[in-house]
């Protein structure tokens, strides 16, 4: 009779046997995802010293494919040579501990491809709207609100994406221009009304109802209207008119100079700032949130791009690509050394605070977000992304980190320091989105705002669960 082999010798081939299976298991799952990866490659190259169009972590996971895969030959060689592989029990521990390893590989295979978002929800696309989009509008964060106003008619969506209210047009009417903000809660409009065609009707309607809170008729409106502090104010033909932003009722009416061409306005607690064309050519106008009275005047420098107006409170604006941030006596407090800053194209500017945050074209296709103190027009800090990567979006989340939309190979989604413009943790892949070129982010929401009927008008991203 043939003698059993040792204890000892059983156990060094089950061990043998099972981490055998293990690192196939592992080296299988391993292969599969580089081919998943490699399929869902960008169109852009991915090649040894041109990775931009590589997925991420795909190097370190063929590494490991080919570690996985070269453990486990050697561990075959000697089960086989050791004739391990006859055992019963051998084999219920390895098929266990080869089903339990997937596990970790699985674990690592999500460390090394970083997070990753995919679409959670959307709005089927409506009907064609009359031009483009117009903007949109958050609600309270806690509601999860957000608003998208069209030539057509504006739509409200709650915190789970469904449509929660429509203020739709009247036949031969349109929507004309919306406030930038809505502070408290409230957004303005201007409608077309017969006599006066696009801007001769404003309306103050609560984001989160959809409610109409006043109206009232102004000939003659010029650009869109804005909203801060408790005012609405907008411009016309002749004067820069203040209304109370709760109840509609005219706060204060300040006549334009003689000859004077209005172009912007901005609306702020403090004060009001008003861009013009004067004979004097363009000049940023400083007015008393109460009274509505000149408190100064500023001639604007101008280059081969318009002058824009940033905030009314800190008062400060962009004139010959520079920012210029004015104290209380509208004197310019310009930092020499500060980059580049566009006021056409596709520029992205996002004021949270006292900060403004700026995409800036450096060298020639590169773009770099920077951000500028508006209290004294400091430049605070710069943040490159890689080469050839556009910024698409900016937003402040909840937390008070600055959201980014990057895209070049894929769409990445940053979150950024305040302070340092340092990201907070690993940027998160968007997958399989379908982004207009303009759209506006609220935390997992995107709105889009391109003309574009084909794409949904709101969806909603989430972390991926799976490959």
């Amino acid at each position: 009779m043939d003698t059993p082999p040792p204890l000892v010798k059983r156990l060094r081939d089950h061990v043998r046997l099972a981490a055998a299976c293990a690192f196939s298991a592992v080296a299988v799952l391993y292969a599969v995802l580089c081919l998943k990866s490699a399929a869902d490659m960008s169109d852009v190259v991915c090649s040894v010293g041109h990775t931009a169009g590589c997925p991420r972590g795909l190097g370190w996971l063929v590494l490991w494919t080919l570690v996985a895969g070269s453990a486990a030959a050697g561990l075959w060689w000697s089960v086989v040579k050791g004739r391990g592989y006859r055992s019963a029990v051998g084999w219920v521990m390895a098929v266990v501990l080869a089903l339990v390893a997937l596990g970790p590989a699985w674990l690592g295979f999500s460390w090394l491809r970083g997070p990753h978002m995919d679409l959670f929800s959307y709005q089927a696309p409506g009907s064609a709207v009359v031009g483009k989009p117009l903007g949109s509008w958050a609600g309270p964060p806690a509601t999860g609100f957000v608003v998208r106003a069209g030539a057509d008619g504006v739509t409200g969506y709650d915190g789970e994406g469904r449509r929660g209210w429509s203020l739709r047009v009247p036949a031969g009417g349109a929507v004309c221009a919306m406030s930038a903000d809505s502070p408290s809660g409230t957004g303005l409009l201007t409608f077309a009304t017969v006599l006066d065609g696009c801007g001769g009707r404003l309306v103050a309607v609560d984001v989160t109802s959809g409610k109409q809170l006043w109206t009232t008729n102004i000939p003659h409106l010029v650009g869109r209207p804005s909203a801060g502090g408790s005012l609405a104010v907008v411009a016309t033909a002749d004067a820069v008119l203040a209304h109370d932003l709760a109840t509609g009722a005219e706060r204060w009416r300040s006549p334009l100079p003689a000859g004077a061409v209005p172009m912007e306005v901005a609306a702020g607690p403090d004060r009001v700032l008003l861009l013009a064309r004067t004979d004097q050519g363009v000049e940023l106008f400083a007015l008393g949130a109460r009274t509505g009275a000149v408190a100064w005047r500023f001639p604007m420098p101008v280059g081969y791009e318009s002058p824009r107006i940033v905030s009314a409170s800190p008062a400060a604006a962009v004139g010959a690509g520079r920012l210029l941030v004015f104290d209380e006596a509208g004197r310019p407090q310009p930092d020499g050394e500060a980059p580049y800053v566009p006021t056409t194209g596709p520029a992205e500017w996002l004021v949270a605070g006292d900060v403004l945050y700026a995409s800036v074209p450096e060298r020639e296709q590169r773009e770099v977000l920077a951000a500028f103190s508006l209290k004294d027009g400091r430049h605070l800090w710069t943040r490159a992304f890689e080469d050839e990567w556009r910024i698409r979006a900016l937003a402040a989340d909840r937390t008070g980190r600055i959201a980014v939309i990057t895209e070049g190979a894929y769409t990445h989604l940053w979150h950024l320091d305040p302070g340092t413009g340092k990201p907070r943790g690993e940027s998160t892949v968007l997958r399989r989105l379908r982004l207009g070129e303009s759209f506006a982010l609220y935390g997992r929401t995107f709105v889009n705002l391109d003309d574009d009927t084909r794409l949904p008008p709101i969806f909603d991203v989430a972390p991926t669960i799976g490959w």
